[in-house]
């Protein structure tokens, strides 16, 4: 199958499932996420932002925050290709609808921006993640120029519902994979 295919077919499958079970599952992988040693030793931790059909990291945001992290997530520019990463201390307020219909914080409460080389740990969405690590995105190759800035050793984990687990993915040379993926 293509990527565009593959994105369809597992797009489909996660919205077809209620969202009582995402949220659960969700709140699985919230708790597995924290009892990683990697998330332990991390001062540092790169969240993303969900959309409605991706693993809802709000939680784990809040709870990174109380857990004494310091957050970061990525912003897109309407002028620009490139993800720009800023920290953020809190959901409650300041948040607005950026391209592509993904929320970052609004212009006005922009954190600072975050050294690339700050960050301990990579929370990376995905439409599908493969037995090697390799990652399914939407298409618009965001994440994969984010993660050719940072250093490999970064550790990279991906966040899926166990629908989202494929056992091979069709990948180019810029396609990066995550390190780890956890499913729930």
């Amino acid at each position: 199958m293509t990527k565009g295919q593959w994105r369809r077919k597992i797009l489909g499958k996660v919205r077809a499932m209620p969202l009582g079970k995402r949220r659960a599952a969700s709140q699985k992988l919230a708790g597995r996420l924290r009892r990683l040693p990697e998330y332990k030793k991390a001062r540092w931790v790169l969240f993303y932002l969900a959309l409605s059909d991706e693993v809802e990291t709000r939680p784990m945001i809040e709870r990174a925050l109380g857990d004494g992290k310091r957050v970061a997530v990525p912003i897109t520019l309407t002028t620009s290709r490139i993800l720009k990463i800023v920290e953020i201390t809190g959901l409650k307020t300041g948040l607005n609808i950026g391209p592509h219909g993904i929320e970052q914080p609004a212009r006005m409460r922009r954190g600072r921006r975050v050294d690339l080389k700050k960050l301990d740990l990579i929370v990376v969405p995905g439409v599908a993640f493969d037995a090697q690590g390799r990652r399914l995105g939407r298409g618009g190759g965001y994440f994969d120029r984010l993660l050719a800035r940072l250093s490999p050793d970064v550790p990279r984990v991906g966040l899926a519902f166990r629908c989202q687990r494929v056992k091979r993915l069709p990948s180019e040379p810029h396609d990066l994979p995550v390190h780890r993926v956890l499913a729930a």
